[in-house]
């Protein structure tokens, strides 16, 4: 089905209507989780190959999968199946720069930032003004979170994790690092507002941090193994509890 199912589309006239298409790319995108990963992605390959010499085709394709795979209210969320529809837009030489301006960003981000791959280092400053990387925290288990004092998720997560008991082993025992950054300056609005955290928590600030990572929504949340590989991401505080109560009963059992 997934192979086959726009294979007697015709793509002059069936982005007549987008909410038609939308309708029939939803249920294109509810059986591919069915199917083998070769098998969607040669068949997304051949969608796009049918509309690329329609710029405007390709631009209303790719903005139909953007959401229905990249949107917060999707239930089908996949990175790894937007990509391709977003790298189209970014490298057609059709599409005007404005028009394609916010794919050339996400593509730009989904390229090094999707599950299975090493995270990109990042630059950050301290509290105490101090610079500090990302790279500097490989060899152990690491949850990267960007969020903001003033987020009020961001706070209800805050408390979560300070009082949550197996992070605070995990992080007595160097078995894991927790790094929270702000996509800011560190202003001295930031730095009252973090004065309080944990000292256990590694807490930072990067201005650069969203031309790295994807940070349409607070807080975002990247589990990364000891080789600073993503492991996980868009992680909830429930599952990250559980990563943690996880890890830290592993060790127990070590």
């Amino acid at each position: 089905i997934v192979e086959h199912f726009f294979f007697f589309f015709d793509m002059k006239s069936a982005f007549s209507s987008k909410a038609k298409f939308k309708n029939a790319f939803k249920d294109y995108v509810s059986f591919t989780i069915y199917a083998g990963k070769d098998t969607v992605f040669a068949s997304i390959d051949n969608l796009i190959k049918a509309v690329e010499k329609q710029p405007k085709n390709l631009l209303t394709l790719s903005q139909i999968a953007e959401e229905c795979l990249y949107s917060d209210s999707t239930s089908t969320y996949s990175e790894e199946l937007y990509y391709p529809f977003v790298k189209a837009v970014a490298q057609s030489k059709k599409i005007s720069s404005a028009e394609k301006a916010r794919f050339v960003h996400q593509e730009r981000i989904l390229a090094h930032t999707q599950v299975g791959m090493i995270v990109p280092d990042l630059v950050f400053t301290m509290a105490d003004d101090t610079k500090s990387s990302l790279g500097k925290y490989k060899g152990v288990r690491t949850i990267l979170m960007f969020a903001d004092p003033d987020c009020d998720d961001c706070r209800m997560l805050f408390v979560r994790l300070s009082a949550d008991f197996n992070l605070k082993t995990l992080l007595e025992k160097n078995q894991v690092a927790l790094i929270i950054i702000t996509p800011s300056e560190p202003s001295d609005e930031w730095k009252l507002a973090v004065k309080d955290f944990p000292a256990s928590w590694v807490v930072g600030a990067s201005e650069d941090a969203e031309n790295v990572f994807d940070l349409e929504s607070l807080p975002a949340t990247y589990y990364l193994n000891a080789e600073q590989k993503i492991m996980s991401k868009t992680i909830d505080s429930s599952r990250l509890l559980e990563i943690f109560r996880v890890l830290n009963m592993s060790q127990n059992n070590n």
